[in-house]
């Protein structure tokens, strides 16, 4: 006679738990995986927005050159809603200077803007607030698709992402260079994302050729 062989139930409680807790430990790894993917690609991305910032300033400083202004003429120089009053140059209303904040935009009507603050917010949420970028997107009647970056939520697309640009001076043995030959800029992109934040900063210098 045979005699018959069962699981009893404390076997069961077991298997259930070890199958259980495999389960657990591959999500959880599989969550890990997601989460530093994800942050490598918001880091990634804000080194992009970093440089263009970088890349659009300079490309500011040549077509004043070829329009023989000076290299750091400011457009519709700001201070908060004011316009600043026009400088020697009728077709330059400021220049650039240490402590300068600088938003940029592709915007039809502004394509850089300009604010000029004695300090900029030192808080995280504030400064990304100021400061925060939004995605556009508009097709005209020929069907072509454009698209442009701008610091208008009204008609944009939210972001992870804001940037803002930090003029400061050059300095050579402790003494500060000319700042009408030579500045230091720091193209600073903030990105959060649910919990994930964090900074991304590039830095680079601007000046006549």
């Amino acid at each position: 006679m045979k005699s018959s062989k069962a699981f009893t139930l404390l076997e069961i409680i077991i298997v259930i738990a070890v199958f259980g807790t495999g389960i657990l430990t591959v999500l959880y790894g599989m969550g890990q995986t997601l989460g530093t993917q994800d942050r490598a690609e918001t880091q990634i991305s804000s080194s992009f927005f970093a440089r263009e910032g970088i890349e659009l300033l300079f490309n500011l400083r040549d077509s004043n050159l070829r329009k023989e202004l000076p290299w750091n003429c400011i457009f519709q120089a700001r201070e908060g809603n004011t316009v600043l009053p026009e400088d020697e140059n009728p077709f330059c209303d400021g220049k650039f200077a240490s402590g300068t904040v600088v938003l940029l935009s592709m915007e039809e009507d502004a394509y850089v803007r300009v604010i000029k603050l004695d300090a900029f917010p030192e808080d995280f949420e504030e400064r990304f607030e100021k400061a925060q970028i939004f995605y556009q997107t508009w097709e005209d009647s020929a069907w072509n698709v454009y698209f442009r970056y701008t610091h208008d939520g009204e008609e944009g697309e939210t972001t992870r992402y804001a940037r803002y640009l930090l003029i400061k001076p050059v300095y050579e043995d402790s003494v500060a260079l000319r700042e009408d030959k030579i500045l230091k800029v720091e193209s600073r992109v903030l990105f959060r994302k649910w919990a994930l934040t964090g900074e991304t900063v590039m830095e680079s210098f601007i000046g006549s050729y």
